[in-house]
């Protein structure tokens, strides 16, 4: 379920965590997605799906709606995640099903999982 956060929210990064994927899937509210139901995640959920540039990547359920044998976005989504460091500050934006989407404080954008972050900041 995605909540937003209030304006200037931050949280400290309490363990390292590192970008698995270099360019992942992407879209556009609209877009249609291809499903890969047989890769399996431990994270409840997120689907792996394939865009018609051919990047792959764990997208949220909330985000897709069935279309026939593909998936349609209902938002923009970008997979992108960050690497970030222990004791690193991050303005959050959003969550959904165990990840933030925050910018860095040298202004990168993307997703880390909530478990390695302290609410808030201190």
């Amino acid at each position: 379920m995605l909540y937003v956060f209030p304006d200037g929210l931050t949280a400290k990064v309490a363990q390292e965590y590192r970008r698995p994927y270099a360019d992942p899937v992407k879209g556009k509210a609209g877009d249609l997605l291809v499903p890969d139901y047989s890769r399996e995640t431990d994270l409840f959920g997120w689907t792996w799906c394939r865009n018609d540039a051919g990047q792959e990547g764990w997208a949220p359920g909330n985000w897709l709606a069935p279309h026939g044998d593909k998936l349609r976005l209902i938002r923009d989504f970008d997979a992108i995640e960050l690497t970030v460091t222990a004791g690193e500050i991050v303005m959050l934006h959003y969550a959904e099903s165990g990840f933030c989407w925050v910018t860095t404080t040298a202004g990168e954008t993307g997703w880390v999982p909530d478990a390695v972050l302290v609410l808030p900041a201190s």
